[in-house]
């Protein structure tokens, strides 16, 4: 008989653990041992009903939703007409044994006694704000401007296009005018958002040393230039994400400049930290003299950037803001700034930079609505450009990604495959495209946001920046082949309400690559099959309940039909490739 690990049960009343959905349904989750248990029921009560709560309450049998090396989690997803309660769990294990959990500790046997003061407690389920409907599962595409497209302006002291010269110094023009002339290309790719980095005023090619936050660079345009992509954009019903760096400036921000000139009698000295942490005087991003960090718990410099927000988000109709730095940022202040942006556009996405564990930052609501999602981006990273770990290990990186947070945030976490601060991949994956490819094809079946690193469907490397941030190849844009796989990938997303919003669950995955996984909604269900590695693989793969009754299912991808042989069917993949059956 299996020795049980107590050790490893668990459930915290908050959080991923236990949290409401914005159509009122309520969540609940537990963690054990991987293969423990046989099952899992969750026993819920009414602590109202004196008498009987626990007989005002149900029984419940939970799902084992996501599983990792370690651990099994098991969810139950409810509807319930009272939105307080009480609950706790009940295992059952080989050899008849039973046990409870509750706030009080684990216990034997199913009748032993359940107290309803000791139970845990969901004193009072209120369904938080739906995240924008647009923004759920949607794809997004990502602009370095200086590099993504020149279309007029000035042309003297600019490098040429195909310059290798990409270090921040250097400006090749790319410009607001260039973005627009682009709008149908995206919109055929299918693309629903565009996040462009920063377009203000500033001495560098990155722009992430803002000089002046109220002031496009007059090398990408104009405020009318702007305000005339974010309108034909949304005509195309994609959306417009701007870039706010407030975690530092530029050294020729007025306010610094002020600061630096006159010391403790500027008006903005108290907006800068100077000390000695730094041997030039004053704090930085990363080192870096050329952006001095803001002090935001100074209200002056708080109000300074509140405004800069309602300025942009109400004038030019952008639709939200990616959020540089975000964690080395005062957190009241984004409390603040993400309930205002939400009063002035309810509609509007306000996403962190946080490259770790955001649930300090997104879960508790208040302050993000979603993360740049690079948790699981260094997964994909190892398995499919570098094969550095196995196919199981990485489900286990996938499953423990995708219990961190509510589905709420899920839908919206935005997912790289790179992005202007890290290696392109199909430089990571040594060139070999049939890796980009199959890391493409997960990340737009999984979860989230794909977001698409400008030049990446075509095929564009560049190592750590700035060789990252080379100018955008639109010599390669026509017959690509690996721009056909992404445009039918965008398609089949934005057709498919599975793929952009249902729920994620492992079906297998095997030593040999091959992983299988379902999304599904109540209309709809699908299953992904992928080969994660370098050798054909050849097998019946029996298929889930929802689908293993079916005479044939259909590839969305290839439009091919399979022919179901006793509930499974024959899977023939070469290295890399993907089917999504239906």
């Amino acid at each position: 008989m299996r020795n049980l690990n107590f050790g490893a049960i668990y459930h915290m009343p908050w959080l991923e653990y236990r949290h409401a959905m914005p159509d009122g349904r309520i969540v609940i989750r537990v963690r054990t041992a991987r293969d423990d248990f046989n099952k899992v029921v969750l026993k819920t009560a009414n602590h109202y009903n004196l008498s009987d709560p626990f007989g005002a309450g149900g029984l419940f049998d939970m799902t084992l939703q996501f599983r990792t090396e370690l651990f099994d989690y098991y969810e139950s997803i409810l509807s319930v007409r009272d939105p307080r309660m009480k609950y706790l769990f009940i295992f059952y294990a080989d050899g008849g044994r039973v046990y409870k959990l509750d706030g009080s500790g684990l216990r034997t046997g199913e009748k032993s006694f359940d107290d309803i003061s000791e139970s845990f407690a969901f004193s009072y389920a209120y369904p938080p704000a739906a995240m924008p409907e647009w923004a759920r599962g949607c794809v997004g595409y990502q602009v370095f401007p200086d590099r993504f497209r020149r279309e007029g302006g000035q042309e003297d002291g600019l490098e040429p296009w195909n310059s290798n010269r990409v270090q921040n110094q250097y400006r090749f023009g790319g410009n607001i005018t260039g973005i627009r002339a682009a709008l149908p290309y995206l919109k055929d790719l299918g693309v629903q958002m565009l996040y462009t980095t920063p377009i203000f005023l500033s001495d560098s090619s990155h722009r992430y040393n803002t000089f002046d936050y109220y002031t496009i660079d007059p090398l990408l345009g104009t405020l009318e230039d702007f305000k005339t992509l974010c309108d034909e954009a949304h005509i195309l019903d994609i959306r417009v994400i701007m870039d706010g760096v407030f975690n530092h400036c530029g050294t020729g921000f007025a306010p610094f400049k002020d600061a630096l000139e006159k010391g403790e009698k500027s008006e903005y000295h108290d907006w800068f930290f100077f000390d000695d942490l730094e041997p030039f005087g004053y704090r930085a991003f990363g080192h870096v003299p050329e952006m001095p960090k803001l002090n935001l718990q100074n209200a002056a410099c708080a109000e300074y950037f509140m405004q800069v927000g309602r300025y942009w988000l109400t004038e030019c109709r952008i639709d939200g803001w990616r959020l540089d730095v975000s964690t080395e940022v005062f957190p009241a202040f984004w409390y603040d700034f993400h309930h205002e942006m939400k009063r002035l556009n309810p509609d509007c996405l306000i996403i962190a930079e946080c490259w770790d564990d955001s649930r300090q930052w997104i879960t508790t609501g208040g302050q993000f609505d979603t993360t740049m999602h690079y948790m699981l981006s260094r997964s994909i990273w190892k398995r499919f450009a570098k094969e550095a770990i196995d196919n199981k290990t990485f489900d286990a990186a996938v499953n423990e990604a995708a219990m961190l947070y509510p589905q709420r945030n899920q839908d919206v976490l935005w997912t790289f495959l790179g992005s202007h601060d890290t290696e392109r991949f199909l430089t990571r994956a040594g060139g070999d495209r049939r890796r980009l490819q199959a890391a493409a094809f997960f990340q737009f079946t999984a979860m989230g946001i794909p977001i698409i690193y400008y030049g990446d469907e075509l095929g564009m490397e560049g190592g750590p920046d700035p060789d990252n941030r080379r100018a955008m190849r639109w010599d390669r844009a026509d017959g690509n082949k690996i721009h056909k796989h992404f445009q039918t990938l965008a398609r089949l997303r934005s057709g498919n309400g599975a793929l952009r919003t249902g729920a994620f669950h492992t079906w297998r995955a095997e030593d040999n690559g091959l992983y299988a996984y379902e999304r599904y909604t109540d209309a709809r269900h699908l299953l992904i099959v992928l080969n994660t590695g370098a050798e054909p693989v050849e097998t019946l793969l029996q298929l889930p309940r929802a689908l293993a009754d079916k005479q044939e299912v259909t590839d969305l991808y290839t439009q091919n039909t399979l022919p179901v042989i006793e509930g499974g069917v024959q899977i023939k993949l070469n290295a890399f490739e993907g089917v999504i059956l239906q």
